[in-house]
């Protein structure tokens, strides 16, 4: 099972993903505190949703605690320099 999901994850990535690589890439100080708390959001739901299915690749939750690491980081830089 884990390996269909894991095939999936690699041909389509997470909502999160998405969400996360486009905090990223943003560039606009104004649109980039948005864009932290609307993949903040979306990697906490998939977060409480790795907690009920075994549906996931195996390297998913590190990399969901690394990305709320980083957005952590971000979040905190952008308020410094507001």
């Amino acid at each position: 099972m884990a390996s269909d999901s894991s095939s999936s994850y690699f041909s389509r990535p997470p909502a999160w993903r998405c969400r996360y690589d486009a905090v990223l890439q943003e560039q606009d100080p104004f649109e980039l505190f948005q864009k932290i708390e609307v993949a903040e959001a979306a990697i906490l739901t998939r977060r409480e949703a790795l907690q009920q299915t075994s549906a996931f690749y195996p390297e998913e939750p590190a990399e969901i605690a690394a990305a709320l690491a980083n957005l952590r980081v971000l979040k905190k830089e952008q308020r410094r320099f507001r």
